[in-house]
């Protein structure tokens, strides 16, 4: 086998041959040089039941039946799967989940026309790509039963994924073409992961997206979440075996002590792998606060990643991750610190919150966050700095901030002048 550098390429064709071309990378999708870890993804409750057993109730429109009793029956067996000491009831029950199906979309398959990936000296040629897309929305409330309420939300699965003519997935740029043809040679993955899903497939996918979001504001949940971590030789690959290990604090400190790669857009990855790390942390953390401190330190650099790369589709996954956890946390805080939440308004703090910037809102824009996401992010801060200035207003825009993002930004800081009149 021939080592090339570490971001170069291999483009793979055919079932049976491997015919490899080496160039510059366009994406993560360097299976050569790269090494798969597992993070276990924890996340405590954001409330506390007062008892032990549990009562899910799902409705919906007359022509939603069976897509209502799946709901109820997944949603009850992720909300028990990982307590032993909580249980189902049919009658009464200490806690009482219950949840409207508010929309279920799944449009036919939209297919299109379009050059494919040049491969060396041959001249690109038309292919078609399917495009599949599904979308389910689930409103719940958690309750006692007494009635007083645990937690309520929206909560939206959406699936957006697209297809070349041979099944292979090419929403992840070249790394999602590569994988999925190269899992193909080696029978390494299932039909439902290489090919278009169908109808069953994408529903099933849509409810799991729904029921582990209820599930995380309900029970601490538990996932496995495989992960990459590029390769380079010297820090970063020590990291890497750290990483392996399991010695996230030790590989965090290889990354971050590595000499940084000549380009920001190699740099790029291992800025990445300090975000891995983080988050790797994040969810060993045995305390909210310290796993917040590593939440907010892998978004960071997560976010730096994406600005060195923009076009590296593998970063914006993460930053999504991240985010989501962000967001549990602070809904965790609100729920257990009401009280002091209330007495800061009147006390000084030892320590002034960490500021929402400007910086930060184009990061989560960048990423791809949806523009609900963002506003809570913007409503919910401690603290926000924002600059409005003609100049702030015009980078925003330049940035991808939608006009109703920047509409709650001005609300924010009027709100900020307005307390301190």
């Amino acid at each position: 086998m021939i080592r090339t550098n570490q971001w170069e390429i291999f483009a793979c064709l055919g079932l049976g041959l491997l015919a490899c071309m080496p160039g510059r990378p366009q994406s993560f999708g360097t299976l050569m040089f790269k090494d798969k870890v597992t993070l276990v993804r924890k996340l405590p409750a954001a409330v506390h039941l007062t008892g032990t057993t549990i009562k899910v109730r799902v409705t919906g429109h007359q022509d939603q039946s069976d897509l209502t009793h799946d709901l109820q029956a997944l949603l009850e067996t992720e909300l028990l799967k990982d307590d032993s000491d909580l249980r189902a009831e049919e009658g009464a029950a200490s806690t009482v989940v219950n949840c409207q199906i508010v929309s279920y979309a799944h449009p036919q398959p939209t297919v299109s026309t379009r050059p494919s990936l040049a491969v060396g000296k041959n001249a690109p040629k038309d292919q078609s790509f399917t495009r599949v897309t599904g979308d389910l929305s689930v409103s719940f409330q958690a309750k006692t039963s007494s009635g007083q309420m645990l937690s309520s939300d929206n909560v939206r699965a959406k699936y957006d994924q697209e297809f070349n003519s041979a099944g292979n997935s090419t929403s992840g740029g070249v790394m999602g073409t590569m994988g999925s043809a190269i899992n193909r040679i080696k029978g390494g993955a299932s039909s439902e992961d290489l090919n278009p899903p169908t109808d069953s497939e994408l529903r099933a996918k849509l409810l799991q997206d729904a029921v582990r979001q209820i599930a995380g504001h309900i029970v601490n949940t538990k996932e496995t979440v495989e992960v990459y971590l590029a390769r380079e030789k010297g820090g970063i690959d020590e990291g890497d075996k750290l990483a392996q290990s399991g010695l996230w604090q030790r590989a965090l400190e290889a990354y971050e002590t590595a000499a940084p790669l000549p380009k920001p857009q190699e740099d790029a990855y291992r800025l990445y792998n300090i975000g891995v790390a983080n988050e790797a942390l994040a969810y060993a953390a045995e305390d909210p606060k310290s796993a917040m401190k590593f939440l907010d330190e892998a978004a960071i650099n997560y976010g730096k990643a994406i600005d060195a790369k923009p076009t590296e589709k593998y970063f914006l996954e993460p930053q999504k991750r991240i985010e989501t956890a962000i967001a549990h946390y602070r809904m965790l805080e609100q729920q257990k610190r009401p009280v002091a939440a209330s007495a800061s308004k009147s006390a000084p703090t030892s320590a002034p919150a960490k500021a929402l910037t400007n910086a930060q809102v184009i990061a989560m824009v960048k990423a791809g966050t949806e523009d609900d996401t963002v506003l809570t992010a913007i409503r919910s801060a401690k603290a926000a700095t924002f600059d409005l200035s003609p100049a702030g207003q015009q980078e925003l825009s330049a940035n991808g901030v939608s006009a109703k993002v920047l509409a709650a930004m001005k609300a924010r800081a009027a709100r900020r002048a307005g307390a301190g009149k």
